[in-house]
């Protein structure tokens, strides 16, 4: 394990604001590995689709239905006459599907299913099942990312998350849009909102609602004054946690008073180098 100082003043693009999402996706929890890129320091080996196949020129992740859903929108090149395109996930099962009608050359296939859970194409090393005129074709699908935390600030300071809130601003380094799905604060799920994608190179802020509340009944059970290290967790669709610590100061000397101390850190895990 290593730790990074983050810093609280990044001049950041703040084009993007990640939501969460609570309920269905709980099951993510604690799922590690799955999909990422080689390239941005995760563990996949393939590139988007569109890097794969002559046939396919874009894809790209959308959010839908308010939130709760999300598809992918995959657009063919004029070198195929298209008739349909499918996600089969690395067990072979046929998870979305969609017919192109004469003239389409883009289409969307849902990433969630059930009408009311909504639940996640789960990680794995999916495949597009794409048809057409005397074409047939499977191309790899791997949606995995990385990110990292450029600043931590507090609601007073950021005008979209509340003012009793903590935001963390992450940024996507890696090659792919992803999501979060859920906050944790010291192992404690916390409640959370629809999710919105991020995209490669873009930001976004998460927010830890409640967490700087002044009220008495939220403050540490202390006489006067204090300071605990928080342990932040985002958790997102199909890409490792970020994980940081945060130290808070608690002033009980009038009622409850919460504000942020010392730096950030950013919590990764290393793996082991044998030399040779």
């Amino acid at each position: 394990m290593k730790k990074r100082d983050i810093s609280r003043n990044s001049s950041i693009d703040r084009r993007t604001v990640l939501g969460l999402l609570s309920g269905s996706l709980v099951a993510l929890a604690g799922c590690s590995g799955g999909l990422s890129d080689d390239s941005d320091g995760g563990g996949g080996n393939t590139g988007p689709p569109e890097e794969q196949s002559d046939y396919i020129a874009e894809t790209s992740i959308e959010i839908v239905e308010n939130g709760r859903q999300l598809a992918l929108e995959v657009a063919v090149t004029d070198e195929i006459n298209p008739s349909s395109v499918s996600v089969i996930t690395e067990s072979g099962r046929e998870f979305s599907s969609d017919y192109f009608s004469s003239g389409e050359t883009r289409t969307r296939l849902s990433l969630t299913e059930g009408e009311d859970s909504n639940e996640p194409l789960p990680r794995g090393q999916h495949k597009l099942y794409l048809r057409g005129d005397g074409v047939e074709t499977e191309i790899p699908l791997e949606l995995g990312t990385s990110f990292e935390v450029e600043e931590v600030v507090p609601g007073t300071e950021h005008e979209e998350i509340g003012d009793d809130s903590l935001g963390v601003v992450l940024r996507n380094v890696g090659q792919r849009t992803g999501a979060a799905v859920r906050t944790i604060v010291n192992r404690e799920n916390k409640d959370s909102d629809p999710f919105a994608p991020i995209k490669p190179s873009e930001t976004g802020v998460v927010e830890f609602t409640f967490l700087l509340n002044d009220r008495v009944a939220n403050c540490a059970k202390v006489e006067q004054t204090t300071e605990r290290d928080e342990e932040l967790i985002v958790e997102f669709l199909w890409s490792d946690p970020v994980i940081l610590t945060q130290t808070i100061s608690y002033d009980n000397s009038k009622g409850c008073k919460k504000s942020l101390a010392g730096t950030p850190e950013e919590i990764t895990e290393t793996s082991t180098e044998t030399e040779t």
